[in-house]
């Protein structure tokens, strides 16, 4: 059959365009999806900003933004055994099986891969071709808008599993976006860290409050004696803030660890932030970052979200402001709204979802 694709690029900063595109044959092996629901990302909002390095800009633009999100399959190709109509959650990495990565289980760190809304177009499109490969059905019971949130899960999973935190560990995360509250929710509830031993940092209450039945929380700006508390007390902290904030946030990630504790980078800044290194140095702390995620980390969160329990709360973190998107202008407006550093989510809680109708 033949279909015409809408197309929602990000030409430059703040505008999107649309283009349409034939596709006419869903080749061996791979499917023809249709976007349902998909939310938007920290890290496409530096996009829609225009906050990447000036040598990316040139290189990426125009891309299809979006990259976290639920699709259906409208029709297989050859040697495809997923039926049409099953909804899907979309691995947005397609690593290029080669490098020393690849060949050694850590396709998350792939540097040549295919990343939706990075180096590859993401789901703000009506139709496109993906492998079959990269694609998991959604279990049964699973609400579609929560499954949408299966990369943002496996990016905490992965995020968890690389701290090697403990369940007697102390653990702190910094920032409270939804990455922080995954972050704050896989420490509890996988990692079994108990409520007074996990901390939950950030600067809008309402936010913070998402986490306030499974973790300490803690107003950095409201209550920085609260903060000052736990300096040199924490074992594991998670830096999940990024953007402008990152130079107060690596501080706190410093001032926070207790000798010979540990930091996971999550949070992307553009330019220089501040480092004291001799805090990070007398006291023998480890800084590593945390990027992406890997199929097996899709596998897992997609078995966490059967329990009921479990999905209520990541509920929690879907923004109560949705958009439909009809056109350039909706898609807009949402990224608007998203936008952490100048939009409403700077104090409204919650993952803002786009729906494709």
């Amino acid at each position: 059959m033949r279909y015409i694709a809408k197309e929602y690029y990000l030409v430059e900063p703040f505008k999107f365009v649309l283009k349409e595109r034939i596709i006419d044959k869903s080749p061996r092996d791979f499917l023809l999806l249709k976007p349902i629901v998909a939310g938007i990302c920290g890290s496409e909002l530096l996009y829609f900003r225009g906050e990447k390095e000036p040598e990316k800009l040139r290189a990426r633009l125009p891309i299809c933004l979006l990259h976290e999100g639920v699709a259906e399959v409208v029709e297989v190709g050859e040697g495809a055994k997923i039926k049409p109509g099953t909804k899907v959650i979309v691995n947005p990495m397609i690593p290029c099986g080669a490098c020393n990565p690849c060949r050694t289980s850590r396709e998350n760190l792939c540097q040549n891969a295919k990343y939706m809304a990075a180096t590859a177009d993401g789901l703000a499109r009506t139709y496109f071709l993906y492998p079959e490969r990269r694609v998991l059905p959604i279990p049964e019971g699973v609400d579609i808008e929560v499954a949408a949130l299966t990369e943002p899960l496996s990016i905490a999973l992965n995020a968890f599993e690389e701290s090697g935190a403990r369940k007697n560990d102390s653990v702190a995360i910094i920032g409270d976006g939804p990455i922080g509250y995954l972050l704050a929710l896989i420490s509890s509830y996988v990692g079994g860290i108990p409520p007074e031993k996990l901390y939950f940092i950030g600067v809008v209450d309402e936010k913070l409050s998402l986490a306030s039945d499974f973790a300490s929380t803690i107003n950095s700006l409201r209550n920085h004696a609260a903060l000052k508390e736990i300096y040199g007390e924490i074992d594991v902290s998670f830096e999940a803030a990024g953007g402008r904030a990152h130079k107060t946030t690596i501080r706190e990630s410093i001032d926070i660890l207790k000798p010979g504790g540990k930091c996971i980078l999550l949070g992307i800044s553009m330019g220089e932030v501040p480092v004291e290194v001799s805090k990070i140095v007398n006291r023998g702390l480890t800084f590593k970052g945390s990027t992406r995620s890997r199929m097996e980390h899709f596998i897992r969160a997609l078995e966490l979200l059967r329990s009921q329990d479990f999905q209520d709360r990541v509920k929690r973190i879907i923004s109560a402001k949705k958009f439909v998107i009809n056109d350039v202008n909706d898609l807009t407006e949402a990224f608007k709204y998203a936008d952490t550093e100048e939009g409403e989510s700077r104090v409204k809680p919650g993952r803002v979802m786009v729906y494709f109708p």
